[in-house]
């Protein structure tokens, strides 16, 4: 009986590990995710840093239903190759209820005359 249970609670565990775990991706059309307390998302973009633009978070101070938890960059391009596009992968992890939205800009330094801007909003239930 002993053995049943202890089985049972490290399958338990784990599935509860995986759930966590998972990480949901943002629906490109409409922009929007819904997460559970404790899920991650990752947003996508496509960025080209050498020529001077690079997407930013500019309302970040103002985000409390997420925290971000990193950042990476894929390029399929030769090392080296300059003018290539990149992705940016922004991960993101669901602190508390409720909804906000999330505002990136494309632009060099100045934020206030961006090339591009994206909003994606995100809820925590």
């Amino acid at each position: 009986m002993k053995r049943i249970l202890y089985f049972g609670v490290i399958i338990c565990l784990f599935a509860g590990c995986q759930a966590q775990q998972k990480l949901v991706s943002v629906d490109k059309e409409t922009n929007e995710i819904v997460l559970k307390k404790g899920q991650s998302c990752e947003i996508e973009f496509i960025t080209n840093a050498s020529t001077g633009f690079w997407w930013q978070l500019v309302n970040e101070s103002e985000i409390n239903v997420v925290k971000s938890v990193g950042d990476r960059y894929t390029s399929n391009a030769p090392q080296g190759m300059v003018g290539a596009s990149s992705h940016r992968f922004w991960k993101f992890e669901a602190m508390q209820k409720g909804t906000q939205t999330l505002h990136f800009v494309y632009a060099r330094d100045n934020v206030n005359d961006p090339a591009r801007t994206r909003d994606v909003t995100i809820t925590v239930k």
